[in-house]
């Protein structure tokens, strides 16, 4: 759908942001049109699926390409994917072990979106974790936390948490225990999930039925 640079901003930028390093997210040109058409056959496809009882009877098809064409609206829309990020850095505003990238309003459009450049360990990068002192058993217990904090408290969650769009960050200083501090970083919020409060009480019965 895009490519993302690096780049630097300009001195009348970093001075309003606050920094200097940013990536540039680009979009494809003509993208839009791509997907239009591929979701014009997708409602097609959908169509003709829904006819047939043996699928029918287990899938609302026409209802799945919908939900698939609203959120892939969403990923080209990157003044939706700013926002989101906002978002997500306002949820987790009062914890210092989650963070997000700042937008620079100034440089982002519908097909343009610029962050702060927030590149740091991948979460997978286990020598690196190790060498920064930091011990990746606890990273995956903090993930996973943060994980379910997003399901089930608040009831909206980054949906494309894969281990390129996670860094773990170091940060100066110790903790209470001397260990080093960091936190985790989340990218790209093109696409996101809402959970209904119905369905957050459901999935934590279930959870608390399996552990019981």
């Amino acid at each position: 759908l895009g490519q993302a640079h690096a780049a630097t901003l300009a001195d009348v930028d970093a001075s309003i942001s606050g920094f200097r390093d940013a990536v540039l997210k680009v979009q494809r040109p003509g993208i839009a049109e791509i997907v239009a058409t591929d979701l014009a056959a997708l409602r097609r496809v959908g169509g003709w699926l829904s006819r047939f009882r043996l699928i029918s009877d287990r899938a609302d098809m026409p209802a799945l390409v919908e939900e698939f064409a609203r959120t892939s609206e969403e990923e080209i829309d990157y003044l939706h994917e700013a926002q989101s990020a906002e978002r997500f850095a306002d949820i987790f505003a009062d914890d210092e072990g989650v963070g997000a990238p700042e937008v620079v309003w100034e440089r982002t459009t519908r097909r343009a979106l610029t962050l702060q450049d927030v590149t740091a360990i991948k979460i997978t990068d286990h020598a690196a974790l190790h060498a920064a002192g930091i011990d990746p058993s606890v990273v995956a217990h903090r993930f996973a936390t943060t994980m379910f904090a997003q399901l089930f408290t608040h009831g909206w969650f980054h949906a494309d948490p894969h281990p390129g769009n996670v860094f773990v960050t170091p940060l100066d200083g110790t903790d209470a225990e001397g260990r080093p501090r960091w936190r985790l970083t989340f990218i790209d919020f093109g696409m996101m999930g809402a959970v209904p409060p119905t369905t957050r009480r459901g999935l934590r019965r279930m959870l608390i039925a399996a552990a019981s």
